[in-house]
């Protein structure tokens, strides 16, 4: 039976890969610490000599040939060295001062010259023992605490799962040395020496690697002192205090302590015999110039689909208003995200925060305390979009404005034509843990999370429940942002539904082949509406190359945007019988057959009754305000919807001031508009109609009221309502609550009433809290 064999150098390799920072190979070795128990964590830069000046003393020792010459003279070079400083020899180096005068060899002063400089990571955690160094700690890829999750004393949850931690040591340097005990009476030791795997052509397992017995390396009962010499990087003081301990460690804690249960942040770092040096959080001189606050609790572990899974609470810094509390049910969040109940639950619950500054504003302020450049430091540190932390730990470099943009925060705000919300101006964090969500998994790079339906999910949570949430309150329904969504409709829907119509054309250019001369009438027929479509298609299109930025212009342009999705929703359907037909007829030619044939003509009839309507919106007909009669238009739009509502079983009515029947109403407006915000309001209670229905009803209800009285049109249906928390966004752009929706049709509904000086408005709360009729308010006239 043959085996795999790894070669001694693939350990370098892996760690090369897996290990992308001297950061991340500190964060690796601290997380070993914690997951062996212990309640703290050091780190101890020892650093003898400068290493530029350190790497010519051992370029130096090196190049000298076997013996004793020049060595008495050189090593009391380095000991003057060593000895130069205010404070004379730092503490670790007087032993390695002992041990060069007495060494005899070259290659012994090149041994001490790399302990000059050395990195040590200790703990007080449970240790390991002669058979636990052999048997664990030298098995890569074994997690050996995996099974046990959590201490119970300190509450703590392992933040390593891999068993790659002890490749961070060759990351670091080319030698270390690990010690290790579980009582003070047998602590043991490996040295390594990684230059020995990367040279030899042996197996990994043909190297010897020998466990001696040494002294603890500190005086508590149980613990592992893990130190790094042979330092492959520069270390002084300036870079421990700036990029490791204020660019790495200040970052690895979330800027939020309350998401997380830990009262201190459990790293002590030193350099040689100074003080600890501080590990800060957010400093007051940035927080509390924030302008808004963001939070986001979700739970999925809920009873029924009515209860919150969702709940945001927004304050406003800037403007004194009370926080702003929004309630997402299961329901609404699992239609929303395109996901079942049980995938939510598979995330497990989660906290985030997002705090958001305006630079501007920052700089205004700032200038007044003479701290400018102190608030603008800090926040280049902490801004960078949402940072993931498991467990009050950091994931990778999430959440930095160099890295990776895992939320699409910039992408999205470029996209939109705003942006205020990006990552410079961003400080975000979404708290996990091990225990409860499982299923986000670390990348073996920790750069990040592995990609998975969870991890999509969590990234839609956080992008359609907050960053979107703090996106539209910051930019209050700006014009710029309106006209970018509208825009980007009406550039991407043209083209689409040319290939639709294609696909109908080449779809009936073979059933017309199939079928009897007396039903190739209807297949003519329907080739005619597609060619209107076609051209109407090429109308609006031209229309919306001529808008300006007037609100009427911009009106126009949602008109033609929403006119195309329309269109497009009914063509996909359109090709979709095509195929239907096709695959009928190659069995047989049957009455129903026909019957379907004949279906899809009205279907293609119906949407060129709904682009006439709107022709207003067209170059020749554009803006112009005409007497008619809003009875008539309603009759004639609920006419061209007769086949969705068929084919939805809804049941629409059309009545004035109660009665049935209609009455001329008189109204001077544009045609076109009134067509598309009506449009837009039947379009709304049919989507929501689809997905269910108020409790206790038992049929699919949209009714439409006249009152020539209060010169009102109401528009109610029987389907689950909007919350009473989205009462006024839902007539914001962009606000939806559907997949992938485009957050338009309301909004320009509401545009349409301002723009007529009307007013439209969700009437009154039913007894269940939810709304479910508008009223659009006519001027007097």
């Amino acid at each position: 039976m043959a085996n795999f064999s790894v070669a001694a150098r693939t350990l370098i390799h892996l760690g090369a890969e897996l290990i992308t920072s001297d950061e991340v190979a500190l964060n690796e070795l601290i997380k070993n610490a914690f997951d062996a128990e212990s309640k703290r964590v050091r780190i101890d830069f020892r650093i003898g000599l400068p290493q530029a000046e350190l790497d010519m003393l051992l370029d130096q020792a090196r190049s000298h040939p076997s013996g004793m010459d020049g060595l008495g003279a050189f090593t009391d070079d380095v000991i003057k060295r060593l000895s130069a400083g205010p404070e004379g020899a730092p503490k670790h180096a007087v032993a390695l001062i002992h041990a060069l005068q007495v060494a005899t060899s070259w290659p012994e002063v090149v041994g001490v010259l790399e302990l000059i400089n050395t990195i040590a990571v200790s703990d007080r955690g449970t240790g390991m023992n002669e058979h636990d160094l052999e048997t664990v700690f030298l098995q890569i890829g074994t997690p050996s605490r995996y099974n046990t999750q959590t201490s119970e004393e300190l509450q703590r949850t392992l933040l390593g799962n891999k068993g790659i931690g002890r490749l961070a040591m060759m990351r670091l340097g080319d030698r270390a040395a690990v010690t290790s005990w579980v009582d003070r009476k047998s602590a043991h030791q490996i040295n390594f020496d990684w230059r020995v795997f990367d040279k030899t052509d042996e197996m990994l397992e043909q190297i010897p690697i020998d466990i001696v017995p040494v002294e603890p390396g500190h005086d508590h009962a149980t613990g592992t002192v893990i130190e790094i010499a042979a330092l492959r990087a520069t270390w002084d003081l300036i870079q421990v205090e700036k990029r490791f301990v204020d660019g790495f460690l200040r970052r690895l804690q979330n800027p939020f302590p309350e998401l997380t249960k830990q009262a201190v942040f459990p790293i002590d770092v030193y350099y040689n015999d100074g003080d600890r040096i501080p590990i800060e959080g957010m400093k007051k001189v940035l927080s509390e110039h924030a302008q808004a606050d963001l939070e986001l609790v979700f739970t999925p572990e809920v009873k029924g689909p009515t209860d919150t899974v969702v709940m945001t609470t927004l304050v406003d810094h800037q403007r004194g208003i009370d926080p702003q509390k929004v309630l997402r049910t299961r329901d609404e969040v699992t239609h929303k995200l395109e996901a079942t109940s049980d995938e939510l639950r598979l995330i497990g619950p989660f906290k985030a925060r997002i705090r958001w500054f305006n630079r501007d504003t920052l700089r205004a302020q700032t200038t007044l305390h003479g701290t400018t450049k102190e608030a603008k430091a800090e926040l280049d540190l902490w801004s960078g979009g949402v940072a993931i932390y498991r467990d009050g730990f950091r994931v990778g470099f999430s959440g930095q404005s160099s890295g990776e943009d895992w939320l699409a925060i910039d992408s999205s705000a470029l996209k939109r034509g705003g942006f205020a919300v990006n990552r410079i101006q961003t400080v975000g964090a979404v708290e996990i843990s091990r225990i409860e969500n499982p299923n986000l998994i670390d990348r073996s790079n920790r750069e990040g999370l592995i990609e998975s339906r969870q991890t999509r999910l969590v990234r839609s949570i956080l992008f359609d429940y907050a960053i979107d949430e703090l996106r539209r309150h910051i930019t209050h329904e700006g014009e710029e942002e309106k006209r970018s969504q509208l825009d980007e409709v009406t550039k991407s829907a043209p083209e689409t539904i040319r290939n639709r119509i294609k696909q109908a054309e080449q779809g009936l250019a073979e059933i017309r082949a199939r079928v009897p001369d007396d039903t190739k009438k209807t297949v003519e027929s329907i080739t005619k509406h597609l060619h209107f479509i076609k051209t109407e298609t090429r109308r609006f299109e031209d229309a919306a190359k001529q808008v300006g930025e007037r609100r009427e212009d911009i009106l126009e342009l949602a008109g033609v945007g929403t006119v195309m999705s329309g269109v497009l929703h009914e063509l996909t359907r359109t090709t979709g019988h095509t195929r239907q037909l096709l695959q009928k007829l190659a069995k047989d030619e049957s009455p129903a057959t026909r019957a379907l044939l004949v279906k899809l003509d009205n279907e293609i009839k119906a949407i060129n009754t709904r682009l006439r309507q709107l022709d207003p919106l067209t170059p020749s007909g554009r803006h112009r305000k005409e007497p008619f009669d809003l009875a008539a238009l309603l009759q004639t739009i609920l006419h061209g919807y007769e086949a969705r509502f068929e084919r939805h079983e809804i049941h629409a009515t059309l009545t004035t001031s109660g009665q049935e029947g209609v009455s001329p109403f008189m109204v001077n407006m544009v045609r076109g508009f009134v067509s598309l915000a009506v449009e837009n309001l039947v379009t709304n209670s049919v989507y929501w109609l689809q997905r269910g229905l108020k409790a206790g009803a038992t049929g699919r209800e949209i009714h439409l009221e006249l009152d020539p009285e209060s010169r009102t049109l109401s528009v109610w249906d029987n389907g689950p309502g909007i919350a009473s928390a989205d009462k006024d966004r839902v007539f914001t752009a962009g606000f939806t609550m559907r997949p992938r929706g485009q957050g338009l049709g309301l909004f320009l509904a509401a545009e349409v009433a301002t723009y007529h000086q009307a007013q439209l408005a969700l009437d009154g709360a039913d007894d269940d809290g939810r709304y479910r009729a508008f009223v659009l308010q006519f001027p007097k006239e």
